[in-house]
């Protein structure tokens, strides 16, 4: 029996480093069919090996590399930012984590980063994952809070209106709204805060007492239809 248990225990040991080593060569495999020279794909899923280890999902860090390589940013310059954001993750992920969420996915640590990269510190990301109806929503809200600090609100209004949002059950296509209709609000002149109480009281598309209307063609003049792929959840800011 104790040589059954010792095989068994040797055999899991040799595992999970090849394990490991075939998920590195995955990562690099598509890096280089990207069309990232191979030492700069060594580079990159090596550092996403380490990541994985410490327990920070491995594909956001490829997505990051590929992102910048599409930009023509030099790869010493990827390689820093994919170190930066393997770092930011691991914060990241024990921000989501102390909210609430025991094993979260890779799309909501990747989402807490760049939110956390934007300025948001990590008791505003608590708070928006708190207030999220269930764990998939978190990450475009964080996203979406991210996106509104980046156009001038500040982090609180960021996070207020993203959480008063979630916590109302606005839809997801409301949800994603939100960036397009602050910014057509500043450029109508309202400032930060007359943009945070406006939509607050229901200026993003309810009538006069507050109600939603359910339909987008029904906004008041000042907040038009906007599309909402500028920012969509998942979205990698290779520039900040």
């Amino acid at each position: 029996m104790t040589t059954i248990r010792t095989l068994l225990v040797t055999s899991l040991m040799l595992a999970a480093p090849a394990a490991a080593a075939a998920q590195d060569a995955g990562i690099e495999a598509r890096l280089e069919a990207r069309g990232l020279p191979a030492g700069l794909a060594h580079d990159v899923a090596a550092i996403a090996a380490d990541a994985s280890a410490r327990g920070v999902p491995d594909q956001p860090l490829a997505n990051k590399a590929i992102e910048g390589w599409a930009k023509r940013v030099p790869a010493p310059r990827i390689l820093s930012a994919v170190r930066q954001f393997a770092s930011q993750m691991s914060s990241a992920r024990d921000a989501v984590r102390a909210a609430g969420i025991a094993s979260p996915s890779g799309t909501v640590i990747a989402a807490a980063a760049e939110a956390m990269r934007s300025g948001m510190r990590a008791e505003q990301v608590r708070s928006v994952v708190r207030a999220a109806a269930a764990a998939e929503i978190a990450a475009p809200g964080l996203s979406v809070a991210a996106a509104l600090a980046a156009q001038g609100l500040g982090g609180d209004q960021a996070v207020k209106i993203v959480v008063s949002a979630m916590r109302n059950h606005q839809s997801m296509a409301d949800l994603l709204d939100l960036p397009s209709i602050a910014r057509a609000m500043h450029d109508q002149g309202l400032s930060p805060g007359d943009i945070e109480h406006r939509i607050l009281d229901g200026g993003d598309g309810g009538d006069r007492d507050g109600r939603r209307t359910g339909d987008h063609g029904d906004r008041p003049p000042l907040v038009p239809p906007v599309s909402r792929h500028d920012h969509a959840p998942g979205h990698l800011n290779f520039t900040r």
